[in-house]
């Protein structure tokens, strides 16, 4: 009986390892993680100021409603990143608008967008801006909105504040161009 427990444990300890190898190297995550930390990969930057598209129905935007609205909601794939609009918040005092990114990365090379710098010395830089956002209606009329920001990760957001909702009831378009897009290729 003990020998058997023993077998069991080292099956389950062998299972484990092959996980954790696999997430680590094979998934999006894992490629995403070396990548940016240079491990195994060489990282360029090749574009400034990549510009996103979105469209924000109008069935996603709670005027009236004060709970915070998990979408999960792809609005576009460019360079294998999906751009997702996360969660969309009515705080009584603006309409916040959450965005995340998902990745669908080769093992040996390819492309990706992120809104912030990998610098060759191994840190991070952001690098957000109020002016990486144009908001406007279906008429093309510019709205202002109030707080944007940007993190953890390659998130960003905006909030609409009550005195533009008749600008934007019928939906609307961002425009994003807070991404930088990379190249990366296997070492």
């Amino acid at each position: 009986m003990k020998k058997y427990s023993l077998v069991l444990l080292l099956i389950g300890g062998f299972l484990f390892l092959g996980y954790v190898f696999y997430h680590n190297n094979f998934t999006d995550e894992g490629i995403l993680e070396n990548v940016i930390e240079r491990d195994g990969y060489i990282l360029e930057r090749k574009n400034d100021k990549e510009t996103v598209k979105l469209y924000i129905k109008p069935e996603w935007i709670p005027f009236n409603d004060t709970k915070e609205h998990d979408l999960d909601i792809e609005l576009a794939r460019e360079n294998n990143t999906g751009i997702i609009l996360d969660e969309v918040w009515n705080r009584e005092i603006d309409i916040y608008f959450s965005f995340d990114t998902t990745y669908d990365l080769n093992f040996t090379r390819g492309s990706f967008m992120y809104n912030g710098i990998f610098n060759e010395d191994g840190t991070y830089t952001t690098n957000s801006s109020y002016w990486d956002y144009s908001i406007y209606n279906l008429n093309n009329e510019k709205v202002d909105f109030g707080q944007s920001g940007q993190g953890p990760n390659s998130t960003f957001g905006f909030a609409i504040e009550p005195e533009n909702y008749d600008l934007i009831r019928d939906g609307f378009y961002v425009e994003y161009s807070g991404f930088y897009l990379y190249e990366y290729n296997k070492k």
